[in-house]
């Protein structure tokens, strides 16, 4: 089975809506992918974080019809979109241990969709390194 391997750094709503659908079409593809969410990333992988929906500057003044053109297309909701994504194949997904603390996000304070908390040593020598493909956004 081919390995794909993301490192998510960037939190805007847009960005993760991007790896998301990335994500689905891999895992619907027999593509097995192994996610690692770091720096700002990290806020918009707890519970109250992933209610909020910025956006990257291109969206300036747009983001209210962007977020319903999400909502209809059913990309709004990134605890679904995660919990989709591990449905449907196999699916790993990490919080960085040294972001957290940089951030300072407790652990217990993850989606339920996180698998884990790993430090970027364990990410780079498991995961990277036997990976068809590395991404990063």
């Amino acid at each position: 089975m081919k390995t794909l391997a993301v490192i998510v750094a960037r939190g805007e709503t847009n960005n993760l809506v991007q790896v998301a659908t990335l994500l689905m079409a891999a895992v619907g593809s027999g593509i097995a992918v192994r996610v690692f969410f770091r720096d700002e990333a990290i806020y918009r992988i707890t519970r109250d974080g992933a209610k909020d929906a910025a956006f990257s500057a291109g969206y300036r003044g747009r983001e209210a019809q962007v977020r319903v053109e999400l909502e209809r297309q059913g990309l709004a909701d990134l605890p679904a979109l995660l919990a989709q994504i591990k449905e449907i194949g196999d699916a790993r997904l990490y919080a960085c241990s040294s972001s957290l603390a940089i951030c300072g996000v407790d652990a217990a304070a993850l989606l339920p969709e996180i698998d884990g908390v790993r430090g970027l040593t364990a990410f780079l020598l498991e995961d990277v390194a036997q990976a068809d493909r590395v991404l990063t956004f």
